[in-house]
This record gives C-alpha cells, sequence and structure tokens, in this order.
C-alpha cells in the first residue's frame, strides 16, 4: 500500500503539471526530478512497509489492536510522503515546481517538433465524463488591456465544448494595463481555489488572457505561477506568427520588407472569434497595412483545410484558425508545417486547459453545446428527413 501511494503522488504530479498547449504547468525535466525524488519515497515507503507488515503481524495476535495498528501504518506512509516531500525541497523543487518554468514545450507553436508533440500527448490526462452528470461550471476570468470582447468571446467559445453556455462563470477583467492590475486580477483568481487543495496544485480559477504588452504577460504568468493560478494566454501563438511572418518585433513601427496583403481567419462555425484574434493580434503592428481579412466560415472537410494552406502558400500569407474538432485541427496542423505556411491553432490550447480545469472531456463538435438562446426548431432539425420504401 505504500509503495502504491508513493507511486500515487507521482501519478498526481503528472496529472497536476503535464505540458498542454500554451498553457503553463512544470516542464519535463521538472518531471524527471519529481521522478528521482518520489522514487526516494518509494523506497522509503517500501521499509516502511515492511516494518508496518512486521508489526502488524505481530499486534493482530492481540485483541483489539487491528484498528489501531491500521491507524498507525496510514501514519507511516503520510510521515513517509511528508519527509519526501521536505527532501524535494532542500533541491529547490518545491520553487520549480510553484513558479511557471522558464519556457513550456507547446505543440501548438509553429515550428513545434513532432518530439514536444509525443510529450504533450504521453503527459496529457484525459478527462472521462460521467454518463448522467453534466459540466461543473468553475470560475473563468478572462482578462484584456482592451475592452475584453475578444477574451470573453474565446472564454465562452471554449466552454460551449463542455456545457450550456448559460451555465458558465466567465468573468471579463478589462482594461489591465500595469503590474497592479495584474495583482488585483490574479489575487482574485486565487481566491476562488478549493480549501482542500495542495500548495503545488493549479488550484485557482482558470485564467484566459490577452495583454499585448509582454513583459506584462509575463509578468502574470509569473503572478499564477506563484498563487497556483492555471493560465493561457490565447493571443500569444497569433502575434508569435505575424512576427514571424513580417519579421518584425511587436510594437515596431517600421514598415516590413515584404508586405502580407491578408490573413485566413479560419473557423467550423462563423470565423468571428478568429476574424476578432488577427484584427487585435495586427493592432500591435501600426503601419502594416492589410487589404482585408479572408474569413473562411463553415469548414467541414479536409478538402477545405487544403485549399485554404494552398491559398495561404500562394499568397505568402498566415492562417489564424479555430477548430473544435481535435481531428480537424490536428490535420490543418500538418498541412501547415507540410507547406511552410505560418499559422496559429487558437481554440485547441484553451480547450485542452479547460478539460483539465474543469475535469470535463470537450464534445468537439462546432458550435459545442447548444442553449436555448440558440435552440433550434424540430421543423428546422427535420427538414432534411426522408421517408423511404424497404428495399426488397
Amino acid at each position: 500500500m505504500a509503495t502504491v501511494t508513493a507511486f500515487a503522488g507521482l501519478a498526481r504530479l503528472r496529472s497536476h503539471f503535464p505540458e498542454s498547449g500554451g498553457v503553463y504547468f512544470t516542464a519535463p525535466n521538472r518531471l524527471r526530478a519529481c521522478d528521482r525524488q518520489l522514487k526516494v519515497a518509494s523506497v522509503s515507503a517500501k521499509a516502511l512497509l515492511a516494518v508496518g507488515v512486521a508489526k502488524r503481524a505481530n499486534w493482530n495476535r492481540q485483541p483489539g489492536r487491528q484498528f489501531r495498528s491500521s491507524r498507525r501504518l496510514h501514519g507511516l506512509q503520510a510521515s513517509a510522503e511528508k519527509k519526501a516531500w521536505q527532501e524535494a525541497e532542500d533541491d529547490d523543487l518545491w520553487e520549480n515546481i510553484r513558479g511557471p518554468p522558464p519556457g513550456q514545450i507547446n505543440s501548438f507553436a509553429p515550428g513545434a517538433t513532432l518530439k514536444d508533440a509525443k510529450i504533450f500527448a504521453a503527459t496529457r490526462t484525459i478527462a472521462v465524463a460521467p454518463w448522467s452528470e453534466d459540466v461543473t461550471p468553475k470560475p473563468i476570468f478572462a482578462i484584456s488591456d482592451g475592452p475584453g470582447v475578444v477574451a470573453n468571446l474565446v472564454a465562452r467559445m471554449g466552454f460551449r465544448q463542455f456545457g450550456d453556455i448559460t451555465r458558465s462563470i466567465v468573468e471579463v477583467v478589462d482594461g489591465v494595463k500595469t503590474e497592479e492590475d495584474v495583482k488585483a486580477a490574479v489575487d482574485k483568481a486565487a481566491t476562488l481555489a478549493p480549501e482542500e487543495s495542495l500548495a503545488i496544485e493549479q488550484a485557482g480559477a482558470m485564467v484566459v488572457f490577452s495583454l499585448a504588452n509582454i513583459s506584462l504577460a509575463n509578468f502574470l504568468v509569473s503572478e499564477c505561477g506563484r498563487q497556483g493560478v492555471p493560465c493561457i494566454n490565447f493571443m500569444e501563438s497569433a502575434i508569435l506568427a505575424i512576427e514571424q511572418r513580417l519579421q518584425l518585433p511587436r510594437g515596431s513601427e517600421d514598415v516590413p520588407d515584404e508586405p502580407c496583403e491578408t490573413i485566413f481567419a479560419v473557423s467550423d462555425t462563423s470565423a468571428e472569434a478568429s476574424y476578432r484574434i488577427a484584427c487585435k493580434a495586427f493592432k500591435q503592428f501600426p503601419n502594416v497595412k492589410l487589404t482585408g481579412i479572408t474569413c473562411c466560415p463553415g469548414i467541414k472537410s479536409l478538402q477545405e483545410i487544403d485549399h485554404i494552406v494552398q491559398e495561404a502558400l500562394k499568397r505568402r500569407s498566415l492562417i489564424i484558425y479555430t477548430l473544435a474538432s481535435p481531428g480537424m485541427s490536428r490535420f490543418m496542423r500538418q498541412q501547415c508545417e507540410r507547406a511552410k505556411v505560418l499559422y496559429a491553432d487558437v481554440l485547441q490550447p484553451v480547450v485542452i486547459a479547460l478539460e483539465r480545469y474543469l475535469d470535463y472531456p470537450p464534445v468537439g463538435v462546432p458550435g459545442g453545446h447548444y442553449s436555448k438562446e440558440d435552440e433550434l426548431s424540430a421543423k428546422t432539425l427535420e427538414v432534411a428527413w426522408e421517408e423511404k420504401p424497404m428495399i426488397a
């Protein structure tokens, strides 16, 4: 039992600190450090188990000892786990776990390697939905340096993959311009952590944010790491893709050597979110003039994705997309990597972060769950139905 307990601790670490698309958890080298420390705990636990079994064998010969021996064994197990974490602190493991990593592996970033993606896949935990229960809503903070329209849209779009949007708890924190603003927002998110959560767990309210100032964004990540608040910067992948395409840093007032005439905003629904994200991202490049944004809504087939990638290649453009289907999203990434077309997957990293935060699986379909707000009539739903005779 003690050995199982020690390895359960490792499993708990892996489940709480995955490498996720844009979400800030511990890096694989820290997982290896955790492995080393917990192997020590496992050895100690085995020794304690042997002692416990021997004592238990003697005690159980005496009447009335069974209950006390069981309590004693549990106490020894708890002591072993506590000792393991104290030893980990001596190696700066505790500090490393609580803070954000200096650089996270992001399998969704343009140019990420297959090895990175495999590490991401190996450390991802898939939630399983109870047959008879809906998702339990948890608070989501949509933080922005602007009015918060896009952050709110992305947070709500992500939640739709898990449940009825009318049950979502999304709080918009807009106009975040200073470190004091960031601190106030993260402090509030941290207060919403369950009382029973461990200090090393990512326990506060989920933060979905968009901050143009990279220093301020890094400060927010640091604060979230310090207080155990999970966070994801949904805008960063889009800005990075534009920086690479223009060969200009964000905030630059220079004109690119090679202009970009358009950006492709792709979606399996209305493309409103990808369009707004493209507009917001391009505001970081004030002297870059686009002729427009090419919106590609309602994508339903792999052939459509292939065609969009080829058009983007011909026009030396890039693709910002929100696809609910993991398969469609993966295919888009695959085709972009093959064609060397820059891209930004905005939705899937948010969905994966929410999957872990809500401990519930997404449906992975365009539009997600429906609500009373957008419920269709029976006549509309049955428009394609057709009665056919039995085949003889």
